[in-house]
């Protein structure tokens, strides 16, 4: 009981330390599920309200499809990253949204969201910083039992050392759902340029069992078991012409 109050208090911490950075560490993410039949206006009506208002800073924002999973057919827009202040600042006009409800609204059928979702720079590892997106974002979805943030956050630095410690040349940003969804929930992006690199990493348990000794990859999954109780992967594809960054 003692282990599981200490780790709700750094959970806490933690959370208290995204909420008060003042670097752009937020991004807004909505699903968007066309009706059926109607994707092609759907895509015309994004592509307009895209071009119309989101180029300048503050609302650049990009597009993707999603290519794997339960919500494939869907769509995803992600802001470009905000600091808390900046959503007020950023403040969408009366116009843009009655824009929005008019070329995109009436060819959708289902949406999620927005939520918001923290960048953890401590848990990511050789993030991409030139700015320009990939091809392919494969997500993978965490979702951990309550109070067990503080050990899912033990987990994941393991992970990072064991790739700083083998020159991993993998990429990978982690974010933290901090707004508007069911908390306790990850992400962790992976950029990617083609599905050919699905099979091109070297397994993550040989890199844990080379940096933490024989037997370490097992009892790393045997901690996992007990504090994520979900896991769901996605894919997203890149949309250009839908896009402003």
């Amino acid at each position: 009981m003692l282990k599981r109050i200490i780790s709700f208090a750094v959970s806490l911490v933690l959370c208290a330390g995204l909420y008060a950075q003042d670097n752009p560490n937020i991004s807004r993410l909505t699903y968007l599920k066309p009706k059926a039949g109607q994707t092609e206006k759907f895509l015309a009506g994004v592509k307009e309200h895209t071009d119309k208002y989101h180029k300048k800073d503050g609302h650049k924002i990009r597009t993707y499809r999603v290519a794997s999973g339960s919500k494939t057919g869907w769509y995803v827009r992600s802001s470009q990253p905000y600091t808390w202040a900046d959503l007020d600042k950023y403040t969408e006009s009366d116009a843009h949204v009655a824009h929005s409800a008019k070329t995109i609204n009436p060819y959708v059928g289902e949406n999620i969201g927005p939520m918001y979702w923290a960048y953890s720079e401590g848990l990511s590892y050789n993030p991409d910083t030139s700015g320009k997106p990939s091809k392919m974002v494969r997500v993978n979805f965490t979702h951990v039992n309550p109070l067990m943030g503080g050990e899912y956050g033990e987990l994941r630095r393991q992970l990072k050392e064991a790739h700083e410690k083998t020159d991993s040349e993998d990429s990978f940003s982690v974010f933290s759902l901090v707004h508007g969804g069911k908390m306790h929930t990850y992400a962790q992006g992976y950029p990617m340029n083609s599905w050919s690199e699905m099979a091109s990493s070297r397994s993550t348990g040989s890199r844990i069992n080379e940096v933490f000794g024989g037997g370490a990859w097992g009892r790393f999954m045997s901690k996992a078991q007990k504090i994520i109780y979900k896991r769901n992967d996605e894919m997203w594809i890149y949309m250009k012409d839908h896009s402003t960054r």
